[in-house]
């Protein structure tokens, strides 16, 4: 699998080709911007598709990037255009990967809990899919009605990762009262929750 963008016979041609590419963008060059989109669309795909592993999410990615250079167009001045196409595929395919990484951590801590969970799995009905959803929702409120000491031990734990020691750094509280604190917010939310046990 390659990954290079088609270019023209000579890096001279080419770094021209992307200056003016970059000038009418800049300018609100419609026609500009879809040659720039037609030129590296696919190669991008199969780059990004290299870290998400699907090329329908490749694509999605891919599509963003290209989103966000024309909202930007007025103030888009790359050093080259190759370069920071592949490079803002990169961070947003790696930024993709990461968040997958935290819903997957907190499913974990969550069921640890003892919370209700949706699985990640696609539901096997609509009445499943529209469950996950008020269950989602349902944990948001419960969270967001936490006293705010409560809530930040949550959401520095579940939501950032941090150990009990270094949320008692963070809010400037003893680790006793990190863990109790903890402890009961888990205790309100089993409780606010008890609807959607299986």
């Amino acid at each position: 699998m390659t990954f290079s963008a088609p270019r023209p016979a000579s890096s001279a041609d080419s770094a021209a080709r992307e200056r003016e590419w970059v000038a009418r963008i800049r300018a609100g060059d419609e026609a500009a911007f879809e040659q720039l989109f037609e030129a590296y669309f696919a190669a991008l795909c199969d780059f990004a598709q290299s870290y998400v592993r699907d090329p329908d999410a490749a694509e999605e990615l891919v599509q963003n990037v290209f989103l966000r250079v024309w909202q930007i167009r007025a103030e888009w001045q790359p050093d080259g255009v190759t370069a920071y196409l592949f490079g803002a595929c990169r961070n947003r395919a790696l930024s993709q990967r990461r968040h997958e990484r935290i819903v997957a951590r907190f499913e974990d801590r969550a069921a640890h809990e003892g919370l209700p969970i949706a699985s990640g799995q696609a539901p096997s009905d609509p009445d499943e899919d529209a469950q996950a959803s008020e269950l989602a929702e349902a944990l948001r409120r419960a969270i967001h009605q936490l006293p705010e000491r409560r809530r930040m031990v949550v959401i520095l734990r579940w939501e950032h990762h941090l150990s009990h020691a270094e949320i008692a750094q963070v809010l400037g509280i003893s680790v006793k009262t990190v863990e109790t604190q903890f402890g009961r917010a888990i205790a309100v939310l089993r409780k606010r929750l008890a609807a959607f046990r299986p």
